[in-house]
C-alpha cells in the first residue's frame, strides 16, 4: 500500500466516522410516525416489535392491521427488522436499533461502493468522491436513520454487483457464489432489486459476449430468480390464509396502466425525483459530462437500462413524492457517474486536475447540508399530526388486548389514471402509536356496514382522525350503537363495547 492510499482510506475512514456521529446527534428523529415515510417506518417497526415481543421466527412477520388474528403478512423477507428485533434485546423496545443499524448498514455501502470503483476505475481519488457522495446523497442521509428496509437491500445489492464485476475478470467460483448470494439477500429484501440481473446480462451482452455460453453464469442467474420466487410464493401464501399484504404479489399494483403512461406530467415527475433522489445533481451533472466526452461505457449502458426497468416497472409508485426510497438503485448510480467523471476529469493537466479535489468536496460539502436541512425538516406531507394526536390519545383510552378499528387517510381504490385498481390502504401509524391490533377501514369507506362486522368480531374502539362529518348514515347510527368518548379539532374516538 502506498502512502497516498492510505491517506485516502484514512480520510475516507474520518468522513464515515465524522459522518455517522452527525446523523445521530441530528438526524434521529424524535418519533418514526412523525418522519419522512412515516407510513412506511411504523409499518417496520411495528414487524421487528411484533418479533420481539412474540418471538416468532422469521418468516413469520406480523402487523398490527390485521384484525382479530395473528397479522401474519405478505412482504419481503424481514432480514432487517428481525436484525432490529434481536438488537432491542440490548436496547429494549424502542426504534433506536433499526436507526443504528441503518447509520452502518449506509457506512458500509459507502465503503462497498469505493472498493468497486477503485477496483473497476483504478482510481482511490475517483473512488472517495463516488464513495462519499452516496453517504452524503439525499437517500444516503434519509435512509440511514430511517426504519426502513431499504439500506440493507442497497448494501447487499453493492456487495453483489461488486462480487459480480470481480467474477467478470477471474471466473472464479468463490466469486460466483458471492455475487449470486449477496444478489439473493438483496432481491428477497426488495424484489425490485432483481434489476440487478437486468444490469449484469447487458454488462455480458456488450462486453463480455463470450460469457453468454458459460451454463454456470446461466445457472447463477436462474438460482438468483429461483430462491426470490419460491419466497415470495411462501410470502404470498401467508396472504391467502390470512388477507394481510404489503402488497407484493397480492393487493395494490405498482404496475403502470396505458393510461398513466400516456401523461407527459408522469415523466416530469420521474425526471424531478431522479435527480432530487436519485443521481442527485452531482450524479446528473457527471452523466452530462460524461456523454459529452463520449466516455460512457458498457457498464454505464447496462446501469442505465437497469435503474430504467426499476424505475418503469412499478411507475404507479415511483412517480410518487411519497416513494422517494424506490430511487435507491438510482442513488447507487449517481455515485459511480460521480466516481467515473472524476476520474476522467482528474486525466487532465494543468489547472482542473490542481483545483478538483477542493471543487469536489465543496460541491459534497454544500450538497451535504442540503440534504441535512431536509433530513431534519420532512417534508409536511410526509405525516399528519391530527393522525399522530388520535394515536397518542388513544394510547390513554385502550387495555392490552383491546382491538380498534382505525380510519386511515388513504382512499380503497388508486387514482383513475392508474385503473381505479385495489390500494394497500391500511394505515398502521394509530395502530403502532396505541400499540393495539384490529381493523382499517378505507378513507373513502361510507356506511356503518363494515364497523358493525368489525364489532360483531370484537372490536372495542374507532379511532378516525380529522373531525369530519361527511356520512350521515354512519354518525346516526354510530349516535345509536356506540359512546363518543372523544372529540377535539383533529379526530374523534368511539367506544364500541360496554357502553
Amino acid at each position: 500500500m502506498t502512502n497516498s492510499s492510505g491517506k485516502i482510506k484514512n480520510v475516507l475512514f474520518l468522513i464515515i466516522i465524522l459522518w455517522s456521529a452527525l446523523q445521530i446527534i441530528f438526524a434521529i428523529p424524535d418519533s418514526v410516525v412523525e418522519d419522512w415515510a412515516g407510513w412506511r417506518q411504523a409499518d417496520t417497526q411495528t414487524i421487528a416489535r411484533n418479533f420481539f415481543n412474540s418471538g416468532e421466527n422469521i418468516f413469520y412477520p406480523q402487523i398490527n392491521w390485521g384484525g382479530n388474528g395473528p397479522g401474519y403478512l405478505e412482504c419481503e423477507f424481514q432480514l432487517y427488522t428481525y436484525s432490529a428485533s434481536l438488537l432491542m434485546y440490548v436496547t429494549g423496545e424502542t426504534e433506536l436499533p433499526g436507526q443504528l443499524l441503518n447509520i452502518l448498514v449506509i457506512a458500509l455501502t459507502a465503503i462497498t461502493i469505493f472498493l468497486l470503483v477503485k477496483y473497476k476505475l483504478k482510481n482511490e481519488s475517483a473512488a472517495l468522491a463516488g464513495s462519499v457522495v452516496f453517504l452524503t446523497s439525499n437517500l444516503g442521509m434519509h435512509l440511514s436513520t430511517a426504519v426502513m428496509p431499504d439500506a440493507m437491500c442497497i448494501l447487499f445489492y453493492v456487495i453483489g454487483f461488486y462480487f459480480f464485476v470481480k467474477f467478470l475478470d477471474d471466473k472464479s467460483n468463490s466469486s460466483m457464489l458471492l455475487f449470486v448470494l449477496f444478489s439473493i439477500l438483496s432481491a428477497l429484501i426488495k424484489p425490485m432489486a432483481l434489476n440487478l440481473g437486468i444490469i449484469q446480462f447487458f454488462i455480458v451482452l456488450f462486453g463480455y459476449r463470450q460469457l453468454l455460453k458459460s451454463p454456470k453464469l446461466w445457472l447463477s442467474w436462474l438460482s438468483i430468480v429461483a430462491v426470490t420466487t419460491v419466497y415470495l410464493l411462501f410470502s404470498n401464501s401467508l396472504y391467502q390464509q390470512y388477507g394481510n399484504t404489503f402488497g407484493v404479489l397480492s393487493g395494490d399494483s405498482k404496475f403502470p396502466t396505458l393510461k398513466g403512461l400516456m401523461q407527459p406530467v408522469q415523466y416530469a415527475k420521474i425526471i424531478y425525483l431522479s435527480v432530487v433522489w436519485g443521481l442527485g445533481v452531482l450524479g446528473t451533472l457527471g452523466f452530462i459530462y460524461l456523454v459529452i466526452k463520449r466516455r460512457v461505457s458498457v457498464i454505464e449502458w447496462a446501469l442505465i437500462i437497469g435503474n430504467l426497468a426499476a424505475i418503469f416497472i412499478p411507475m404507479r409508485y415511483t412517480v410518487d413524492r411519497g416513494a422517494s426510497h424506490y430511487y435507491v438503485f438510482t442513488a447507487f448510480f449517481g455515485a459511480w457517474l460521480v466516481g467515473k467523471a472524476y476520474m476522467v476529469l482528474n486525466e487532465k493537466e494543468g489547472r482542473v486536475k490542481k483545483i478538483l479535489p477542493s471543487f469536489a468536496a465543496v460541491m459534497i460539502l454544500v450538497f451535504y447540508l442540503g440534504h441535512m436541512y431536509l433530513r431534519i425538516n420532512p417534508q409536511s406531507f410526509h405525516y399528519e399530526p391530527e393522525v399522530v394526536k388520535i394515536g397518542n390519545k388513544l394510547k390513554e383510552i385502550v387495555k392490552p388486548g383491546d382491538l380498534i378499528i382505525a380510519r386511515s387517510v388513504a382512499d380503497e381504490r388508486e387514482q383513475s389514471e392508474w385503473g381505479n385498481r385495489i390500494n394497500n390502504f391500511e394505515d398502521p401509524r394509530i395502530f403502532y402509536l396505541a400499540n393495539v391490533k384490529g381493523w382499517s377501514l378505507p378513507n373513502d369507506s361510507k356506511g356503518f356496514e363494515r364497523i358493525k362486522k368489525y364489532i360483531e368480531l370484537g372490536a372495542d374502539y374507532f379511532a378516525e382522525p380529522f373531525n369530519r362529518y361527511d356520512d350521515e348514515t354512519l354518525y346516526d347510527w354510530l349516535d345509536k350503537n356506540a359512546e363518543l368518548i372523544f372529540e377535539s379539532d383533529y379526530g374523534r374516538i368511539f367506544r364500541l363495547s360496554n357502553f
